[in-house]
C-alpha cells in the first residue's frame, strides 16, 4: 500500500545494519529521502551505496547519539542535503551484562541512562522543532521488550534498571506533541535474528545451530513462536507507524516478540 510519505525526509539512527537498515530500505521504497546515521563510516558508506544502487535518494552521516553536539551537527547536515527530517527512527545500544551483585562499577548505571535516555532527549530536542513547524512528524523508538518485563534468564541488571526511563520519556513527549500532528511510539523487539543476538545466544547459551536456537527459544526463552524474529518483521511495523494511516497511533508501546510476553494488556 502507499503509506503517503513520498518525498518526506527520514533519519534512521543505526540505519546501516540489522533492523535499522531494514527500516531504511522500506522507507526508501515508500519514496522517502533517507539519511543513515551510525558511528562507523564504513558501515554508513556501504549502506548508502546499496540504497543508491536501488534508486533511493540517500545520504550518510556519522555521529555518536550519546553526544549532544554530534547529534545536533548530524541533523543539521541532513537538513542541508535532503531537508529537515520529519520521520525519525531512534535507538541506542549499551551492553554491560551482569547480575546486580556483579556490577561493582556503579558508574555504568549512569552511562546506561546516558546511552538509552539522554540520547533520545538529544535527538528529540533537535528534530521536534521542524516537525512542529511542519505540523506533522513521526518519531519511532526501537526499544526492547525487557523495558516492560525483564527476562530473568538474561543477566542485564543495568539495562533493566535504565531502559524503562526511555519509555516514560517518550510517553510524556507523545502527550505533549500529539496536538501538533506528531506521533511518538516505541516498538519493543523480542529475540530478533541479528548478528549480536545470534552471537549472544551462542556465547552465553551454547546454542550454535538453528535447532539449538529453536530449542532455546521454546524452552528457555519461552517464545511461543519457537523462533527468533526476522529484522524485516520489526521494520515493517516501524514503517507503518511512519505512515499517514498511522496518524492516530501515538504514545504506544508495541511488542514484536513472537508472544514471549504473557500479559494480555
Amino acid at each position: 500500500m502507499d503509506y503517503g510519505i513520498r518525498d518526506r525526509s527520514a533519519l534512521i539512527v543505526g540505519g546501516s545494519r540489522g533492523m535499522g537498515f531494514e527500516v531504511t530500505k522500506m522507507l526508501a521504497a515508500e519514496g522517502c529521502r533517507v539519511a543513515v546515521l551510525a558511528r562507523t563510516k564504513g558501515d554508513v558508506d556501504a549502506a548508502v551505496e546499496t540504497l543508491r544502487a536501488d534508486g533511493a535518494e540517500a545520504v550518510g552521516v556519522c555521529a555518536d547519539v550519546s553526544d549532544e553536539q554530534q547529534i545536533a551537527d548530524a541533523v543539521r547536515q541532513v537538513g542541508d542535503v535532503i531537508g529537515s527530517p520529519l520521520i525519525v527512527i531512534g535507538q541506542a545500544i549499551y551492553q554491560r551484562p551482569g547480575d546486580f551483585a556483579d556490577i561493582n562499577d556503579l558508574n555504568v548505571y549512569r552511562e546506561s541512562f546516558e546511552a538509552f535516555t539522554m540520547s533520545q532527549i538529544f535527538l528529540l530536542r533537535t528534530v521536534l522543532p521542524a516537525m512542529q513547524g511542519a505540523g506533522w512528524g513521526r518519531f519511532v523508538h526501537i526499544g526492547s521488550g525487557t523495558a516492560k518485563e525483564p527476562a530473568g534468564n538474561i543477566h542485564h541488571a543495568v539495562a533493566n534498571a535504565t531502559r524503562p526511563s526511555t519509555v516514560g520519556l517518550l510517553k510524556t513527549v507523545s502527550d505533549e506533541y500529539a496536538r501538533y500532528g506528531i506521533t511518538v511510539n516505541t516498538v519493543a523487539p523480542g529475540w530478533i535474528e541479528t548478528e549480536n543476538a545470534i552471537a549472544y545466544i551462542a556465547n552465553n547459551m551454547g546454542a550454535d545451530t538453528d535447532e539449538q536456537r529453536r530449542e532455546f527459544m521454546l524452552g528457555q526463552a519461552r517464545v511461543p513462536a519457537a523462533r527468533m524474529g526476522k529484522p524485516y518483521e520489526i521494520a515493517s511495523l516501524i514503517a507503518y507507524l511512519c505512515s499517514e494511516a498511522a496518524g492516530y497511533i501515538t504514545g504506544a508501546w508495541i511488542e514484536v516478540d513472537g508472544g514471549m510476553h504473557r500479559s494480555a494488556f
